[in-house]
């Protein structure tokens, strides 16, 4: 074999079954790698081909090898692989890919790997050594900053940081990246332009022919199906004809009866010929028949770092192309490009003008080929074989590495309740230092023991969310290099299942306030002093930061009702107040009823308190301002509540609270026990009378001094307990117990 014989492997979390733009830039960087015969791709399929309008395109030439994980061949290659139902569900998950991936590298391996789709990149990088060899090309990656979120963050810094190079559509993504992670390392980033086929530019005559204009790709609402087809149903001249190609619905944002109103109108005009799917060189075939491209899009694609294939496609065989009128455009083709259009009365302009003016025809058709030209596969074959070469350089020293995945620590969490730990498992899934695995507990006390023995055996360190039969369990079956942290909530106070842990098993307890910190010691004098830690409660409050919706000024909220000591009586005392010197006042109940909790319902004290409850709102002149709702997003929920209320009798730490200031939302707070070390004693009251007082107080503000109050109130929140400040302190814990 020739030492310079380069052997990527490709792979994209995109069904090839389906022709859209994505799909198309499978097939077209794996002809480009093609045109060079010391380059010999190797492409792995996500799913079976069904139908083979794209496969064809690169299956014709000889360096190019599918692996088809349904086939015969594959199963004779006898990969060592513990993930097998993707048999049977015939496609490939990030997860599963992986490890095909890497069983293949075993036997092959290869240069480098060529990667598409940010799920599949944060897999392989987070747990795969192969990730040093690797290309991560992504598309599905936020690309304006106010969109990524911290978990986008750092997951792209795993990327880039465990990655060979970040590949990019254009300059101006690897600037945005270079910004992001706060680099200039130019080593780490590849310019990957887009790819289309090669074609001789003497058979361009640079004129219209036959009056057709052309759309292929997808009919989605950004991609401006149906609207481009209804303006053009309006146009006068009825000479123009339109060839749509493309059979793929994506129908996001969603849109009622979506599917059925595009292919109405495409189906009803009869100067629209709609060709849906075709292979690529149909494709190809069409727009040369064809005489002007279209590519209209919704304005919200105008901060798009990418550029469009199909624009290159139809400026390749000496298309001009309607198009929007944005920065990367202007860029490309010059501001004073003749076809750029933003609105339905340009686009209906423009098309009349590409078909009639001959000037601005050629003008426009020759200032997109010649970008277009440049993208040609074999002028990207050309561009890119030096980097090739040197990837492959690279790469040796890394080939045959033993250690095929990152070594990291095997964190379990069990439990039988584990929503308010879903954060934290959510944060720690996604981190590079750790496998997570959960043991779903039936009950307090009851759990498949074979199932438990099995993640007991992997696991590093064990977080008992919960100090229940859970806790007893695992602090009783622990091995001594393993570490067990247990998180206690109220609960458990009333349940016998505290006494009976070993507590010399147990590292640390967690408790997430002060006040329950002091409860817990009371109701049980043998907690182990020295092991207890506090680490709050974890708020999300990115999600939470929403824009209230209008006229939510009166709206109050209380958020679970059940049981009895939540004080739903309270709530309406000081809600009836209120309402009685402003009818604007809106109570909203948000959770379930208390009858939908059987063993709360049996109880004759309970059921009677609420029953009462009921009756009261019933005979009341305010009844239909008292509103109750059922679980749902409360991040949504808090965007129309402008006062929380927490009238509880007491409370651990009552996280609707600080949702609420998370979104803006002012609380009220019983002075119940703890309260005043969590919250701000300015939101605390000891009667209804000062409740009601409190809210009055804060309607008083003018609006700017409102903004500042919200302000305070959410920052509290931000500074306190946000989600990622609670994440790191308990990361620092779990690797303080690592090594035991």
């Amino acid at each position: 074999m020739s030492t310079q014989t380069i052997r990527p492997l490709i792979y994209a979390d995109i069904d090839l079954n389906i022709i859209d733009g994505s799909a198309i830039w499978v097939t077209s960087i794996v002809e480009t790698m093609s045109q060079d015969p010391v380059i010999k791709p190797t492409i792995l399929l996500k799913r079976p081909i069904i139908r083979d309008v794209l496969v064809k395109s690169f299956s014709k030439y000889e360096n190019v090898t599918i692996i088809n994980p349904w086939s015969d061949d594959f199963k004779k290659m006898n990969l060592n692989l513990t993930q097998t139902a993707w048999q049977k569900t015939k496609r490939l998950t990030p997860e599963q890919a992986c490890e095909i991936i890497d069983q293949l590298d075993l036997k092959n391996e290869f240069d480098l790997f060529l990667v598409r789709g940010y799920s599949l990149a944060n897999e392989i990088a987070q747990n795969y050594t192969f990730s040093k060899r690797t290309w991560f090309y992504l598309t599905d990656f936020p690309q304006e900053k106010e969109n990524v979120t911290q978990d986008d963050l750092r997951n792209i810094k795993a990327i880039f940081e465990n990655g060979a190079r970040l590949a990019c559509q254009t300059p101006i993504l690897i600037d945005y990246f270079k910004d992001l992670l706060q680099t200039n390392d130019e080593q780490k980033f590849i310019y990957l332009p887009p790819m289309v086929p090669n074609y001789d530019a003497d058979k361009i005559s640079f004129k219209n022919v036959n009056n057709h204009m052309i759309y292929a790709g997808k009919f989605a609402p950004y991609w401006k199906a149906p609207e481009m087809f209804e303006a053009f149903g309006e146009l006068e001249d009825k000479s123009i004809k339109f060839v749509v190609i493309g059979d793929k619905f994506h129908n996001y944002p969603h849109t009622e009866n979506y599917q059925e109103r595009v292919s109405d109108v495409l189906e009803k005009n009869p100067n629209i010929i709609w060709k849906k799917g075709i292979s690529r060189s149909e494709v190809q075939e069409n727009i040369i028949k064809s005489d002007v491209g279209s590519s209209w899009r919704h304005p919200i694609m105008d901060e798009s770092k990418e550029l469009s294939t199909k624009v290159l496609e139809f400026g390749l065989y000496g298309k001009p192309v309607i198009l929007n009128r944005n920065p990367l455009h202007e860029e490309l083709f010059g501001v004073d490009y003749p076809l750029f259009v933003n609105s339905k009365e340009e686009f209906k302009e423009k098309v009349i003008i590409a078909f009639k003016d001959d000037s601005v025809y050629e003008l426009a058709a020759k200032r997109v080929f010649a970008v277009s030209e440049k993208h040609m596969f074999k002028n990207i074959t050309i561009y890119l074989k030096p980097f090739l070469l040197k990837m492959k350089e690279e790469s040796t020293p890394l080939k045959g590495m033993d250690i095929r995945k990152y070594e990291k620590i095997n964190l379990l969490f069990a439990g039988h309740d584990l929503k308010f730990a879903q954060m934290l498992i959510d944060y720690f899934s996604s981190n590079a230092l750790f496998n997570v695995k959960l043991d779903q507990w039936e009950g307090h006390n009851v759990h498949d023991e074979s199932q438990s023995k099995k993640c007991l055996q992997w696991a590093d360190v064990i977080v008992a969310e919960w100090g229940l039969g859970n806790a007893v369990w695992y602090s009783k079956h622990k091995r001594s290099d393993q570490s067990l942290i247990v998180r206690m909530h109220l609960q458990e106070k009333n349940t016998p299942f505290p006494k009976k842990i070993k507590w010399k098993s147990v590292d640390k307890l967690i408790f997430i306030a002060p006040g329950l910190k002091a409860e817990m010691e009371e109701a049980f004098d043998f907690l182990p002093d020295e092991k207890i830690q506090i680490i709050y409660n974890l708020v999300n409050t990115e999600k939470l930061a929403k824009d209230k919706l209008p006229d939510s000024n009166f709206n109050i909220g209380l958020m679970g009702i059940s049981p009895m000591r939540k004080r739903l009586d309270m709530a309406l005392d000081i809600f009836e107040k209120l309402w009685k010197k402003d009818q604007r006042y809106t109570l909203y109940v948000k959770g379930h009823l208390p009858n939908e909790y059987p063993w709360l319902w049996r109880r004759d004290e309970e059921r009677s308190y609420y029953e009462h409850a009921f009756k009261r709102i019933n005979k009341m002149p305010w009844r239909d301002s008292v509103i109750f709702e059922g679980w749902g997003d409360v991040t949504e929920w808090y965007r129309k509540i402008q006062y929380v209320l927490s009238p509880s009798d007491f409370e651990s730490f009552h996280l609707a609270v600080a949702e609420g200031m998370a979104s803006k939302t002012l609380p009220i707070i019983r002075d119940w026990h703890g309260a005043d070390q969590l919250y701000p004693t300015k939101y605390i009251f000891h009667s209804v009378d000062q409740a009601t007082e409190l809210v009055e107080q804060f309607q008083s503000l003018s609006t700017d001094e409102f903004e500042v109050e919200l302000e305070a109130a959410q920052q509290h929140i931000l500074q306190h307990y946000d989600k990622y400040k609670i994440c790191k302190e308990w990361e620092d814990l779990i690797l303080t117990y690592k090594g035991k």
